[in-house]
């Protein structure tokens, strides 16, 4: 008598609409400094990838882990190109004092999401909030630095919260 044992292989495949993951960015950011901070806190708090539109990244002495070495990153030269190559099945948050914002403080995070921040002068273009599939604010009475508002975004993302 013969067995044969058969084996369906993408059952052992990685399924990433299953695992969780976030990637946090900027686009057209002002001040390298910016950058620097925001990739610290983002490999600090978990981060998959970090990734810049428009302006590009150099080394900068605030990011004292050189996140930029640690995880990967990605620059892209538009909006366009870095929409083009989100991840399948990953939702786009952008990060934006706008009415049509839901509260970060209730926010159900996506579990498979990319954050994006807008330049620290203007926010975001409307041509970004439009293609994002959520856009989050938080309370502050004045607006805050791009990455210290990058890291409350990845922070509450870190709580126990639902995930969407």
């Amino acid at each position: 008598m013969i067995y044969v044992c058969t084996v369906c292989t993408f059952a052992f495949m990685n399924d990433n609409f299953i695992n969780e993951y976030f990637g946090i960015g900027i686009q057209n950011g002002k001040t390298p400094e910016n950058l620097g901070v925001l990739w610290r806190s983002a490999q600090n708090l978990g981060a998959t990838f970090i990734f810049t539109i428009g302006n590009r990244y150099a080394k900068q002495a605030c990011d004292t882990h050189d996140a930029v070495k640690a995880i990967p990153y990605f620059h892209y030269e538009t909006f366009e190109a870095f929409f083009e190559n989100l991840p399948k099945g990953a939702r786009l948050v952008g990060v934006e004092l706008s009415e049509k914002a839901s509260d970060l403080e209730t926010f159900e995070h996506p579990r498979r999401c990319v954050y994006l921040l807008g330049a620290e002068d203007h926010g975001l273009p409307k041509k970004a909030m439009d293609k994002c599939h959520h856009l989050v604010k938080f309370k502050s009475e004045k607006s805050l630095n791009v990455a210290v508002a990058g890291t409350i975004v990845m922070y509450d993302r870190n709580l126990p919260k639902p995930r969407s």
